[in-house]
């Protein structure tokens, strides 16, 4: 009984450490669409995107993603930022969306 709760700790550790921090991408995406904002108007220190399509864990590198922008009236608004080969585009994708991603 013992070995298998150490073995639950030991996978939840690991699972609970790749939770929680940015792949490369998806912090250079969020840079990006901060570089974009105003703080007369967002709080830019919250804007938070989606991360790397990750199916039965195999992580896989995406060029899209999508960023909920903290505005300072308390809502979000929504943004994509797209890896080209000039660098990131970034646009508005939904005013007011909500502050949950949905994916």
């Amino acid at each position: 009984m013992r070995a298998a709760a150490a073995a639950f700790a030991v996978v939840a550790a690991l699972v609970l450490t790749g939770c929680g921090a940015e792949s490369p991408r998806q912090q250079a995406a969020r840079h990006a669409v901060v570089e974009e904002l105003s703080p007369k108007d967002y709080d830019v220190g919250r804007t938070r995107c989606t991360d790397n399509p990750a199916p039965w864990f195999v992580e896989h590198d995406t060029d899209v993603f999508v960023c909920a922008a903290k505005r300072n009236d308390g809502d979000c608004d929504w943004y994509q930022a797209t890896l080209k080969n000039a660098g990131w585009e970034v646009v508005l994708d939904e005013r007011r969306a909500g502050c949950v991603l949905p994916f």
